[in-house]
């Protein structure tokens, strides 16, 4: 994955108008952690219904792990049990967290979890155990619609333009 000797910063990213809310995602990221009833590293919310130009509305946004540019969770840990790898991922070792829990705190999109049993915080991983294979992460496998891609966020832009491209209907 390292192009012409720069690591890309590898994100995962949503296109929320292909997201039909079908928890395709969370099913798949449940399956490849073995994650119980309750913990959701991927979740999607429900937006809606609501009224919008007269007419009903209801949106879907998967919410997850943003593997921040300068992570808060990290920041504020007192271990440096969090860490951001060259490429991007936000990792916690489990070994070195001491259960404080102010990463789940420091999370401006609350996607930190505290897992009671291994008494660690934990939070999507953006499946880098496929990712070190090559492979994407097991949610965008199983997302029906292409709402979530990987990669490099520059590829993501062009691919929106490309989606909007199609989607022009020419003028008479």
């Amino acid at each position: 994955m390292e192009m012409a000797g720069k690591i890309p910063n590898l994100m995962l990213m949503t296109d929320a108008k292909l997201c039909i809310g079908c928890h395709a995602c969370e099913v798949a990221c449940k399956q490849e952690f073995d994650l119980p009833v309750g913990p959701r590293w991927i979740r999607v919310v429900q937006v809606g219904p609501r009224k919008v130009g007269g007419k009903l509305r209801m949106d879907f946004v998967p919410v997850y792990c943003r593997h921040c540019g300068k992570p808060p969770c990290a920041d504020v840990c007192p271990v440096k049990a969090i860490t951001k790898r060259s490429d991007g991922i936000v990792l916690v070792n489990k070994e070195l967290c001491i259960g404080c829990k102010r990463c789940l705190e420091a999370c401006p999109f609350g996607v930190m979890q505290f897992n009671a049993k291994k008494a660690a915080a934990e939070m999507c991983n953006l499946c880098v155990h496929r990712v070190d294979k090559g492979l994407a992460p097991r949610c965008i496998q199983h997302c029906p619609t292409g709402a979530l891609f990987f990669g490099d966020p520059n590829d993501f832009g062009k691919k929106i333009e490309d989606e909007a491209a199609k989607s022009v209907v020419p003028s008479e």
